[in-house]
């Protein structure tokens, strides 16, 4: 269901499993091109995420079936079409895969996502991020949905298990950048997250209560209840609002 042309190929002579776009990554390589000879956690680990969640993502039930059959297999080498190739620590890329195609979170993490229009939306995520902390949250992340590729964010998502969407409201609608985040999601079929809200709206906001429609299309998304509306900018007395949202969060995290 991906490109006509990809297939898998085995070498039973040389015990080479030719991957084509499975354990492929984005990237160019530099010189090298064994993973053993290169810090592939500091330099290809994000973009190897990257590249299956958004080449391949949707179809984890697939990849499952492949990762079963290769499991009778005797398997010295991975030749992928991009990326490095693997000659040792193949459970390494293996585990990777198993997590990925099963949409297990790889981390216990918080990774907050946020659309602004002038800069308040964006205080708020940052405060947010600033109370995860205070509670103990060690991995957090930030993310501006407008200036960040769409596919980092994916890849962002597939690894971490806890998600924050933020943004305003737009024309009565999801501010698009988001919304386009949100249908990009469903279309790769993310699940198994915790997501938690945060709108703005000067009039009227009805962001939060759109997303978690369009969330609630999605499988396995749990919703907390708790959630923030600014109108405009985050009010003096809005801290307790925030710091609710946070004890929420960080209460889930630690239940996982």
């Amino acid at each position: 269901m991906h490109w006509p042309e990809t297939m898998v190929t085995y070498d039973e002579a040389d015990e080479v499993l030719f991957s084509a776009d499975g354990f492929g990554s984005f990237g160019a390589l530099g010189g090298h091109i064994f993973a053993d000879e290169m810090d592939f956690d500091r330099d290809w680990l994000d973009d190897a995420r990257r590249y299956y969640c958004n080449i391949v993502g949707k179809y984890g039930t697939s990849v499952q079936a492949l990762l079963k059959k290769a499991s009778g297999l005797k398997i010295s080498v991975i030749c992928p079409l991009h990326g490095p190739v693997w000659r040792k620590n193949l459970d390494y890329f293996l585990e990777k895969y198993q997590k990925w195609s099963t949409y297990e979170a790889e981390d216990k993490a918080v990774v907050i996502m946020y659309a602004s229009m002038y800069g308040n939306t964006a205080s708020a995520a940052d405060a947010l991020a600033g109370c995860l902390a205070e509670r103990g949250v060690e991995k957090i992340a930030v993310y501006d949905v407008s200036n960040t590729h769409v596919s980092d964010l994916i890849g962002e998502i597939f690894r971490a298990s806890h998600l924050v969407f933020a943004a305003p409201t737009y024309n009565g609608g999801i501010y698009p950048v988001m919304e386009n985040l949100l249908s990009d999601m469903k279309a790769l079929a993310v699940q198994k997250k915790t997501v938690a809200l945060m709108e703005n709206g000067t009039w009227a906001a009805t962001t939060a209560k759109q997303m978690r429609e369009k969330l609630g299309e999605m499988k396995d998304i749990t919703i907390l209840d708790a959630q923030v509306t600014i109108k405009s900018a985050m009010a003096a007395g809005q801290g307790d609002e925030l710091a609710a949202l946070a004890d929420a969060i960080a209460a889930e995290l630690c239940e996982r």
